[in-house]
C-alpha cells in the first residue's frame, strides 16, 4: 500500500491497515493519532517550512509585485487567525503553508533591504572609490573592492553602491590600502549570471553583497586621499 511508507515515518506498523477490515482503524483516525504523535515534533518542522518558502521563491522566473507581497502578509495572518480557532490537533496542518509563505515574504524582505543600484551597461572611465576590501582574483592579480563611487556622466542614483576591479598592467607603484580613496581608469560590466543551468550565480552573489559592477584596470591606480579624507567629488 502506497500509505505504508507514510504511515512507518510517523510511527505506526504495516499491520495498523488491513484489507480484510478486522481491527482495521479508518484512514481518518490513523491522521489523527498520526497528528497527535507528531505534534511535539511540530516545532521541528518550522524551519523546513521556512527553507522551503525561501527556495520556491528564489526559484521563481520573476520578482513578484507589491500587491503579491500584501496578498501573502494578508494570507499568513488569516491562516494563523484561523489556525489558533482550529484548535491544536489540525493546527500544523494549518501552519504549514503560512510558515512556507513566511519564508517567501522574509526572503523578499532580505533582497529587497540589500537593494543597491546594479551597472545596466558597460562602462569604461574614470573610477573613483574607496577601498574597503582588498583581495586576489583566481589569476592572482590584486582586486580593490571600492565604495562611495563615483563614474563620469553617471548620475549618482545610477551608480553602484560598490564596485570590484581587478589590477593589471605595471601597479609597482601603488600600494593598496584599506580607506583609501583612488582613482583610476577601468572597464566595468554587470556581474554576470550562471555560466550553465544550476550553475553558481555570481550575480545573487553580488546582489547580496551590494556589488554593483566588476572590472578591471590596465592603468595605474593612483591615490586621491588618504584614509580619513574624502575624494574632491
Amino acid at each position: 500500500m502506497f500509505l505504508n511508507p507514510l504511515l512507518t515515518m510517523v510511527g505506526f506498523a504495516e499491520g495498523d491497515i488491513r484489507p480484510d477490515g478486522a481491527g482495521q482503524v479508518q484512514l481518518g483516525e490513523l491522521l489523527q493519532i498520526a497528528m497527535a504523535r507528531q505534534r511535539g515534533q511540530a516545532p521541528n518542522w518550522v524551519p523546513v517550512a521556512l527553507g522551503l518558502g525561501v527556495c520556491l521563491y528564489f526559484a521563481l522566473r520573476f520578482e513578484p509585485g507589491l500587491w503579491a507581497f500584501g496578498a501573502a502578509g494578508l494570507f499568513c495572518a488569516l491562516m494563523f487567525g484561523f489556525g489558533v480557532w482550529i484548535g491544536a490537533l489540525w493546527r500544523p496542518v494549518i501552519f504549514a503553508p503560512m510558515f512556507i509563505v513566511a519564508g517567501g515574504l522574509i526572503a523578499a524582505l532580505q533582497v529587497h533591504s540589500v537593494a543597491a543600484p546594479v551597472l545596466g551597461y558597460r562602462y569604461y572611465g574614470p573610477i573613483e572609490g574607496r577601498i574597503i576590501d582588498i583581495d586576489r582574483s583566481q589569476s592572482g592579480a590584486v582586486r580593490l573592492t571600492l565604495d562611495q563611487v563615483v563614474l563620469e556622466w553617471t548620475a549618482p542614483d545610477r551608480t553602484p553602491e560598490r564596485v570590484r576591479v581587478s589590477l593589471h598592467g605595471d601597479q609597482r607603484w601603488f600600494v593598496a590600502r584599506h580607506g583609501d580613496t583612488v582613482i583610476l581608469t577601468g572597464h566595468l560590466s554587470p556581474p554576470s549570471g550562471p555560466v550553465e543551468p544550476g550553475g553558481y550565480d555570481f550575480r545573487r552573489a553580488a546582489w547580496f553583497d551590494r556589488l554593483g559592477a566588476v572590472g578591471y584596470t590596465r592603468t595605474p591606480v593612483l591615490m586621491l586621499a588618504p584614509r580619513g579624507q574624502g575624494g574632491f567629488a
